[in-house]
């Protein structure tokens, strides 16, 4: 139990010292119009609501969209291959998970951060990854995003909207 808090501590100070380096590696070649799509969650029970609305919204097949849900502690029932946990990473921001290796070595045109809480990890994960856009809400870290929108972060269908509209403004769809 101690050495979680240990191995926490030292992905911080990984995470403090290589923060610069990292955003500019994170950044990917940017398409003009989004074909592939990743989204971070922090609960399992709204993935398939958000699945949908996210396939009805840029109108992409299954195969391009993925879905990411990180959680503290996952039961055996809840075990998943969508589901990260911080057993998932290593000391000093290693990647443990072929599953967490698989998703960084794909390149994404956009990233919707539906995140209630910012944590180490799903930023982590999201520095590692190529992405060309990045989306969340106002209260995540603004390093991180191209676009964070400033709504409640139980209202996903305001936020979806006005994520809509900023896309038709910046002609990525």
């Amino acid at each position: 139990m101690i050495f979680t808090g240990f191995k926490r501590k030292s992905n911080q100070i990984f995470f403090n010292r290589r923060l610069k380096d990292l955003l500019k590696k994170s950044t990917a070649i940017s398409s003009k119009e989004i074909k592939r799509v990743i989204v971070f969650l922090d609960t399992i029970s709204e993935k398939d609501k958000v699945k949908k609305e996210v396939l009805a919204l840029f109108n992409i097949a299954e195969k391009d969209l993925k879905m990411v849900v990180f959680q503290q502690k996952v039961s055996k029932e809840e075990s998943s291959e969508d589901i990260i946990t911080p057993k998932d990473f290593g000391w000093y921001g290693k990647i443990n998970s072929e599953k967490l290796k698989t998703i960084l070595t794909k390149k994404y045109d956009l990233l919707i951060n539906y995140s209630k809480v910012d944590n180490l990890y799903s930023n982590l994960l999201l520095l590692q990854c190529k992405i060309g856009f990045r989306a969340g809400f106002k209260h995540l870290d603004n390093r991180f995003y191209d676009l964070l929108i400033n709504c409640e972060s139980d209202d996903f269908d305001l936020f979806d909207k006005e994520l809509l509209k900023y896309l038709k403004i910046l002609k990525k769809i």
